[in-house]
């Protein structure tokens, strides 16, 4: 029988009835990308009405915007690769403006990646979502760094900043699941769900010891360790970022 791939898991035939394939059953594939020879003409052979096997690619068509997402995803997954180390070498203690600039390096090239992926993906969410969380955490950063300033009065002045930046860090959380949930459906991997949850709760924590002690030592030091534990589910999650799971 002949008929046309759809997608990387189901065939057409020209019966008009969809069969699932695994890309092992492509006899010719020759480690071609199946993303990008969607609506190429195939002859195979079905043992019933659901799964086609041997199939022979007989009239290739190559999908440029099939091309153009797998080389996104590519780049994403580099670019991210190359973000997060950044990152992790940016949170060394006692490393002064050099950490800064290689932790500002390393969040541009985090940002290209979550750009690219948006775009592969056709994502009209997950970029603006992603600006969003880093605009309203930047105004965290500077509420909390204000409540800790000398110009702010101990009392009622302090408390409704730190109250504000309890709200802002809800609504960063928010934006983060929002984030890793969609790249958890698209990339097929929980991990990034993982993350998430790490470093809300990583959060969480640093905000109470960093308003309720004083124990500046310690909060570095713990800063550093909960950044090495999110990093590890981040890292293992780009690293097998292959495709998109578009749903």
């Amino acid at each position: 029988m002949q008929g046309k791939i759809l997608s990387t898991q189901l065939i057409i035939g020209d019966d008009g009835k969809l069969y699932e394939y695994d890309k092992n059953d492509v006899v010719n594939l020759d480690g071609k990308d199946l993303a990008v020879l969607t609506d190429s003409q195939v002859d195979f052979v079905s043992f019933d009405d659901r799964v086609a096997k041997s199939i022979y690619i007989i009239n290739e068509n190559v999908n440029v915007s099939g091309i153009l997402s797998a080389d996104r995803i590519s780049f994403a997954r580099l670019s991210a690769l190359w973000g997060l180390g950044l990152e992790f070498f940016s949170c060394i203690p006692d490393i002064g403006h050099i950490g800064l600039i290689i932790g500002i390096v390393g969040f541009v090239l985090y940002s290209m990646a979550i750009y690219s992926v948006s775009k592969a993906a056709a994502s009209k969410s997950l970029f603006k979502n992603y600006i969003k969380a880093v605009i309203i955490g930047f105004l965290g950063v500077f509420f909390f760094v204000l409540a800790n300033s000398e110009h702010v009065s101990i009392g009622t002045s302090v408390i409704a900043v730190l109250l504000l930046c309890a709200i802002i860090a809800l609504i960063v959380v928010i934006y983060f699941y929002k984030i890793h949930a969609e790249l958890a459906r698209l990339s097929g991997s929980s991990l990034f769900l993982w993350a998430f949850w790490i470093y809300t709760v990583s959060v969480l924590l640093y905000f109470v010891f960093g308003i309720f002690t004083g124990f500046a030592g310690f909060i570095t030091f713990a800063g550093f360790a909960v950044s090495i534990i999110v990093l590890v589910p981040l890292f293992v999650a780009w690293w097998r970022f292959g495709k998109v799971e578009k749903r």
